[in-house]
């Protein structure tokens, strides 16, 4: 039986394209101009390739997709190493943190969401499911967000990057949500829209749900995915399912 929800941010509750990939296109310019390295005309598309974003295309596996801005940095590094250049993993994390987030919320963007956000919190609260949110993003974006769609209130737990928690799919913000509800593993579902996500669901015991609204095709998430949908709007009809059929 389904009792509570583990929602990934971007991709599931709100609409990756129309923000993270224009937000992408900024801040990696910014970053190779802030070090001097505008020189390396390779580097700025070399750059855009080591994180998953090639001419706008987003790798449904690759780092923009669902990494921590810590493995973000890691793979920049990589990238920078071919270069003969060597920056730190932790310089490189300040840097790209603090410019994604300063060009987050400058840039004014609006947040596309796949239904009544809020309707459908109330919804799966009616029904007695407990609600969190496990994303790789940091900590004043996920709650900006949140608040911004007028859903802040109803999450139980928020798990995001602090610098200290391991990113999924480690255990790290499955556990702190099994503590926070006192929930069992086999009760919660983990929403989300790429194969890591799942990963996170399927290594902690808990159930994967992949939505087709992000960065993943059908084909992506079959393989271990336990349920698909095409997005969260269809999330009430599934547990209702789940939790009759228990």
């Amino acid at each position: 039986m389904i009792k509570g929800i583990l929602f990934d941010k971007d991709g599931t509750l709100i609409d990756f394209f129309s923000i993270w990939p224009e937000i992408a296109k900024r801040v990696i310019p910014a970053f190779l101009e802030l070090n001097g390295l505008n020189e390396h005309k390779d580097m700025e598309e070399d750059l855009f390739k080591s994180i998953g974003l090639h001419e706008g295309v987003v790798d449904p596996r690759g780092a923009f997709a669902y990494k921590s801005y810590t493995e973000i940095s890691e793979d920049i590094c990589d990238c920078l190493n071919k270069y003969g250049i060597n920056m730190t993993v932790n310089g490189v994390y300040r840097q790209i943190k603090d410019m994604f987030n300063d060009t987050m919320r400058n840039a004014n963007m609006k947040y596309i969401t796949f239904t009544d956000t809020p309707k459908l919190m109330e919804n799966l609260i009616e029904k007695g499911i407990r609600i969190g949110l496990a994303t790789s993003d940091i900590e004043e974006s996920a709650y900006k967000t949140l608040k911004e769609l007028g859903i802040f209130d109803y999450f139980d737990y928020i798990g995001s990057d602090d610098g200290i928690r391991r990113p999924k799919p480690y255990s790290d913000m499955f556990v702190e949500f099994i503590d926070k509800t006192g929930l069992s593993a086999d009760e919660i579902a983990v929403v989300g829209d790429t194969f890591n996500d799942m990963l996170f669901a399927k290594n902690n015991g808990g159930t994967a749900i992949g939505v087709l609204s992000g960065v993943s095709s059908r084909r992506d998430l079959e393989e271990i995915a336990d349920y698909i949908i095409e997005s969260v709007d269809e999330l009430p009809g599934l547990t209702d399912r789940l939790n009759t059929d228990k």
